[in-house]
């Protein structure tokens, strides 16, 4: 048997054995036996590097290092679940799932634990691992692909030959109780800081930029969902397909129509969590049915048959040590205790949200108490009660203050909220600026809070367009800055000025105004001038559109203020456009800038084409630029393309990619 057939004997009978061993749990041959196995093939491949196979087990030890994360578009968002916390939520749950459904008889639910860990998408090409993307916002995550490779219980060929030509497969990345454990004393052994939890270190694990020592970590992944539900009958049926591909999926699932035994599940699966192999943080119910799951659809952030059973929240005990206010980007005060630190859910609290004046009005919380703190989630913590006061020590009741304790502003009260009602108050500005540059907005890299208490007390920049007039000079002299800190912000302002409508929309921080009411409005309307002076009429019909968002956003777009400062950003170059549909995947994971001038093509109608094909068009070349567009005319793009070893391409080779 010449080298090659014995390569691709050897790279079989590997990754037979790492599914047996994994999925199954039922392996065929001691670790010795497969050591054996793994270093003849690794000699061979050493020998004969041209018939190396791309799925072969040696390419999961990790090679490649990064200087940085991809930015890379999701082909279908991964929504977020809603969540419930009680039995009865549950059940309100069922009640609305049997009203929204035609054949609302013998409901089938599919109940498995929800796991702990990172959310990752795994795409396959043909069979073969492609690329993997963190969660992220759910609209854009970051390549993780080179260090998604090295987990050892992720295939990079898909077992079988029934398998779609394009598979996205969704799951958890976590690390179990045990090798945490062992991981945690490694690094004691080492002095080194230890990781909080599973999940943070599962996270921390993912995201370094060397895979080799990703590929060092215990990390598992575990699939629990598909980008394409429609390529199975049942959520069931899925499951049992990726598991014949190679998958592991979760181990204990309950498959029922009666909701009193989801309730029996979830009972026995959270007190019995602690025995778990990895860490949980409750069920995820679903409907089995796949015909059924697209009858019912989605709203805007989640899917309308499918919910999250979350059991209580993290608590703690501590001591309030003051009472200070905060201002909001809308004015809002809102009142905030400083706790002695304490522990909860492995992240240490300082502070925790008193909502507004009714909440801390009704719980009664007052400096020197002793408080029950709760943290759901990645929920800000908030206090949930007094538990004892030391009459000695307690202060009198909190009193918001007359004046803003920023600008100094006299104080109104709204209802439940006391207000400051000047748009020039600093607090106000940076927390507006810092809802502008947020993931979900401008998407302003590397731009932190820090930076924006600066450039407002250096009264820098006192508005959104104020950001796009800074210049590297200005920027390299602040604290913490630098020349190279400074032409990165540069960077990723230009970068920015690309932005979808939606995302403008929701950065501009109108009142109760989010992304996904932002979404649906660019769905009716083709440009953000078109907002100019709207009246409420023209908003009627939206989806999840009420009076109260009508009223905002017809305020906003009414106020000449708010107009100019709009057209100032365009006027500075910021283009916020309707998002493309992506019809097509060629250029995922691929940053794109065009230069110079273009016979048969406007350059809006490249970004169009780049885009509708999943890449991304940004204004400045860097290292993470993988092709500059070139026309006629290039100009200085083309020097620093050069400087930096950054590919060019016609507009004809383009296409034809």
């Amino acid at each position: 048997m010449g080298a090659k057939e014995r390569i691709k004997e050897l790279v079989d009978t590997l990754n037979n054995h790492s599914y047996r061993y994994y999925v199954l749990d039922d392996p065929e041959i001691s670790d010795a036996e497969y050591d054996t196995l793994f270093n003849e093939l690794k000699k061979l491949e050493e020998a004969n590097p041209q018939f190396i196979l791309d799925y072969s087990p040696t390419q999961k030890v990790g090679y490649k290092v990064l200087t940085d994360f991809e930015k890379v578009k999701h082909k279908h968002p991964m929504l977020s679940l809603a969540n419930v916390f009680t039995y009865e939520e549950l059940l309100e749950f069922d009640e609305r799932v049997k009203k929204l459904l035609s054949d609302n008889k013998n409901i089938e639910y599919i109940v498995e634990p929800k796991l702990d860990g990172l959310a990752v998408a795994i795409r396959y090409e043909n069979g073969v691992y492609y690329k993997a993307v963190t969660r992220g916002d759910g609209e854009i995550g970051e390549d993780i692909t080179e260090n998604i490779r090295t987990l050892k219980n992720v295939p990079l060929k898909l077992r079988g030959s029934d398998y779609p030509e394009h598979f996205e497969i969704r799951g958890e990345v976590v690390i179990p109780h045990s090798e945490f454990e062992k991981l945690n004393k490694q690094k004691a052994a080492s002095e080194e800081k230890l990781f909080a939890n599973p999940r943070n270190a599962a996270a921390g694990s993912i995201r370094q930029l060397d895979s080799k020592i990703t590929a060092q970590r215990p990390l598992y992944f575990y699939a629990h969902s598909f980008a394409d539900e429609e390529l199975f009958t049942s959520h069931s049926d899925a499951l049992k397909k990726v598991k014949a591909w190679g998958f592991m999926v979760p181990e204990k699932l309950l498959i029922t129509k009666n909701v009193e035994d989801i309730k029996e599940f979830f009972d026995k699966l959270i007190e019995g969590r602690d025995k778990l192999r990895v860490g949980i943080d409750g069920v995820v119910v679903k409907v089995n049915d796949s015909a059924l799951q697209r009858e019912l659809g989605y709203i805007a952030r989640s899917p309308r048959w499918a919910v999250a059973w979350k059991p209580p929240a993290h608590t703690a005990i501590t001591t309030v040590n003051e009472i200070v206010v905060q201002v909001g980007r809308t004015g809002v005060l809102t009142p905030v205790a400083e706790l002695e630190p304490v522990e909860v859910g492995g992240v240490e609290i300082k502070r925790a949200t008193l909502h507004n004046a009714s909440d801390l009005e009704k719980k009664d919380v007052r400096v020197g108490d002793t408080v029950l703190i709760e943290r759901a989630g990645d929920v800000i913590p908030s206090i949930v009660k007094v538990i004892f006061h030391d009459n000695k020590k307690r202060h009198h009741s909190f009193k918001f203050p007359d004046y803003c304790p920023d600008c100094n502003t006299k104080i109104i009260r709204d209802g439940v909220n006391f207000l400051c009602t000047n748009n020039d108050c600093p607090s106000r500005i940076k927390e507006a600026i810092n809802h502008f540059i947020s993931r979900n907005g401008m998407n302003i890299d590397g731009m932190g809070y820090k930076l924006i208490e600066q450039l407002v007390d250096k009264k820098l920049v006192r508005s959104f367009s104020d950001l796009y007039k800074l210049d590297d000079q200005t920027l390299a002299v602040l604290d913490r800055m630098g020349t190279k800190s400074a032409s990165n912000i540069m960077t990723a302002l230009n970068d920015s000025k690309n932005v979808s409508m939606e995302r403008f929309i929701n950065a501009l921080g109108i009142d109760i105004i989010g992304l996904e009411n932002s979404k649906e409005l660019m769905k009716r309307f083709h440009s953000i001038l078109d907002l100019f002076y709207i009246k409420p009429d023209k908003l009627e019909g939206i989806a999840g559109f009420g009076p109260n968002i009508i009223e905002s956003l017809v305020k906003y777009f009414n106020d000449e203020k708010n107009i100019k400062e709009i057209k100032e950003l365009i006027a500075l170059g910021v283009k916020p456009k309707r998002t493309v549909a992506t019809t097509g995947t060629k250029f995922l994971g691929m940053t794109f800038v065009i230069t110079g001038s273009f016979e048969n093509m406007t350059r809006d109608e490249i970004t169009k084409f780049i885009e509708s094909n999943g890449g991304k068009v940004t204004s400045s070349v860097t290292k993470k630029t993988t092709y500059l567009v070139l026309g006629t005319d290039p100009g200085s793009k083309l020097d620093k393309a050069k400087e930096l070893g950054v590919k060019t391409i016609s507009l004809e080779k383009l296409k034809e990619l």
